[in-house]
Parts: C-alpha cells; structure tokens; sequence
C-alpha cells in the first residue's frame, strides 16, 4: 500500500519528465503480484528487466521493474537501480524510498536547483512525518569529530521531530544527503562508486555523501520543498534489531 501511495505521488507530478525504476529487494511475491495489478488496472506501462538484453523505450513515466535475487539491504540493494540508471545514461538519479509522498512539484523543482547550480551534486529536500506534517524529521545533517562521540548527526530529537517555522527556508549546506529522498548527478555518482555493501541498514547514505562530496557547496538541503514520509516503516520503532543496527553501521561508518 505504501508503494503504491508512493506511485501515485510520482505520476502525478507536474513539469519534469522521468522514468521510475522500481528495485524490489526480494519481497515475497504477493508485493510484486499487487503492485503490477496497480500498473494494469491504471492503464500504466512497466517493463520487467532482466539480465538477457531489453529493448526499452524511455517515454515519460515509463516504469522499469527489477527484482534483486535476495535482500541485499540498504547498500548494495539500490546498486541495481542506480547501475540500470548509468547504463541507460540518464543525466540525473533520484533516489525515493517507497514510503515516501511527494508533492506535485518535488522533483521539478529540486531539479532547477540543481539545473541553476552546477556545483550541487546532490540535493534532498526538508523531510516531514507523514503522520505529523507540520513537524520535521531531517533538515540537513551537522558531522563533528570525525564522527566520534556524536549521538545524533542532527542538532535536534529526530525521534519526536519538532515542529516547522518560517526560519526553516532557503538552501542551505549539510554534511550528507537524506538517502531516502535525494537527487544526485549521474556523473558524480558513477566517478565516486555506488552504495557501499557493507552498510545492510543505515549509514550508506551519509558514507555515500563523503565520496560525492566535492566541498562544502556540493550538498544541498532545500528547506523550501518537502516531502512527507511515514518514518521506520520498515522496521518499527524501539525494536531491538533497530538498536543493533543502528550502533552496528554507525561504528563501520566511524572506522
């Protein structure tokens, strides 16, 4: 349901021209059955990829389904998305967590930032709960001391959020992009290498920002676009595998 939710926020938004690849990290099969009943009932094209060679066509909105052959996790389960984009030359790859929802001109307008200053290699927009639309979730990220004793990249609880204003606008620099809603310049990313395998749940993203960080410009938070998402969906909250993974991949990503 929340793919779907997904889906239906990126067909509808409104002056930019796209292609969605959907990676399906080995779901049981009663996900991809629902999700490519969605596409027939809407009357919406999607292709399945597989290794023997695909004669696509790339019109707007057209959809690219890949199945990975397991769980790869965070890391290296978005490498067959991002390598399907770099092998078809596509100049820009956004990355969009499926629990995400988009307003209709998210990605139009992230991609003028990006179109107006060719030194941001990678941008995210403001992050709201879903459940809680008028409290942030993510606004950029601060990194001190190497990342050691640091209990939270952000200067504020994420857990509970607080609550949006007017002084929280403008582009602004941050450390590292949101790896669930973020677009970066294909270039960038195949000369910095994809997602790090190593990092199953959490942290991929922000080691992925320290290889596409050229400086201090490179990364950019737009705190006049949002985008809503219905946080750890995936794995609940106070769950003990949350905890363990949360302080596992935050010291691989301090060594």
């Amino acid at each position: 349901d929340k793919t779907i939710a997904c889906l239906k926020s990126l067909f509808s938004q409104k002056k930019q021209k796209f292609n969605i690849v959907i990676v399906d990290n080995n779901s049981t099969p009663q996900y991809k059955k629902s999700i490519l009943k969605w596409f027939k009932k809407n009357k919406k094209k999607i292709f399945l990829v597989s290794k023997n060679k695909n004669n696509f066509f790339f019109k707007d909105r057209t959809c690219f389904y890949i199945k990975n052959k397991q769980n790869y996790g965070c890391g290296l389960g978005h490498n067959s998305g991002y390598k399907f984009c770099l092998d078809h030359k596509f100049n820009f790859i956004a990355r969009i967590d499926n629990d995400m929802i988009l307003p209709k001109k998210t990605i139009a307008n992230l991609m003028q930032r990006m179109k107006n200053n060719k030194n941001i290699l990678s941008i995210s927009p403001k992050i709201m709960f879903y459940k809680k639309p008028n409290y942030i979730w993510w606004r950029g990220i601060e990194i001190g001391n190497k990342l050691k004793l640091q209990k939270n990249f952000a200067s504020f609880n994420t857990t509970k959020g607080h609550l949006d204003s007017s002084k929280y606008k403008g582009l602004k620099n941050t450390d590292a992009i949101a790896g669930c809603a973020s677009i970066m310049r294909s270039e960038r990313l195949k000369l910095s290498g994809l997602s790090d395998p190593e990092f199953f749940y959490g942290e991929e993203d922000v080691e992925l920002s320290y290889r596409i960080k050229k400086n201090k410009d490179s990364l950019k938070v737009d705190l006049n676009e949002k985008i809503f998402h219905d946080i750890s969906s995936t794995v609940g909250t106070n769950w003990g595998k949350n905890v363990y993974y949360n302080y596992k991949y935050r010291l691989l990503l301090v060594k």
